[in-house]
């Protein structure tokens, strides 16, 4: 399978890339003209399997070159690496590239809390999102109405509204370091509080890709087994 992922240097994506071309992907992956990869060597000694696309968020000719080809694209933009106002509109572009190429299947990360699972919203993730919100403050970067979580449910709410495509919404709860465990629980109830590690929400991920897992839903992720 031919797999594009968008977000850049983000955890959840720099896992998506390592877990892809082990399971025998080819991937396409987007990152910024000025980042660092983990490897220089992913430039040059991977081109059989792998396709660094540098680019700006806005740039659509290069989301034509990432998307062209490909089977499916897994969007998992991290406010830690992207401005998170850019959510939407890079989701945007995403699908048109994807529109103009015929690819329907898209995984999209985004965060528990987001949508209606904000109703399960647990106070550690809370403080987590709105400590990076008045980080952003303090920089002056964002209006203070902003929220983070208001942008991953507009980004969620774009692939919603589009018919064509075949979407699974995947909404992690607090990400953190750590291994491949596959111990996590997915839900499509809301699940209360917890935690997952970057390499667990790819994992989950390419399996909802492996599997077609439940178009058109979105679950919550977490190493937990309490549900709504």
């Amino acid at each position: 399978m031919r797999i594009a992922v968008v977000g850049g240097m983000g955890a959840v994506a720099q896992q998506l890339v390592v877990q892809a071309m082990e399971a025998g992907h080819f991937v396409s992956w987007m990152v910024k003209p000025t980042d660092q990869l983990p490897d220089p060597c992913l430039e040059t000694d991977y081109t059989q399997v792998l396709c660094i696309v540098r680019s700006s968020w806005d740039d659509t000719v290069k989301y034509d070159e990432l998307v062209s080809e490909c089977d499916a694209v897994i969007v998992a933009l991290d406010f830690n690496h992207t401005r998170p106002e850019q959510f939407v509109p890079v989701q945007r572009v995403v699908q048109k590239s994807m529109a103009r190429h015929n690819v329907q299947r898209i995984i999209l990360v985004t965060t528990h809390g987001s949508a209606e699972s904000s109703r399960q919203l647990d106070w550690e993730l809370w403080a987590k999102l709105n400590v990076n919100q008045v980080f952003y403050m303090a920089l002056g970067t964002m209006a203070p109405c902003w929220s983070i979580i208001s942008q991953y449910t507009a980004q969620e709410q774009v692939v919603k509204s589009t018919e064509s495509l075949k979407y699974t919404i995947l909404r992690p709860a607090a990400v953190t370091d750590g291994p491949t465990t596959g111990t996590y629980l997915a839900s499509p109830s809301h699940i209360f509080g917890g935690y997952i590690s970057a390499a667990d929400v790819a994992d989950c991920a390419l399996k909802a890709l492996d599997h077609d897992m439940d178009v058109s839903q979105a679950f919550s992720i977490a190493y937990s087994s309490r549900v709504a």
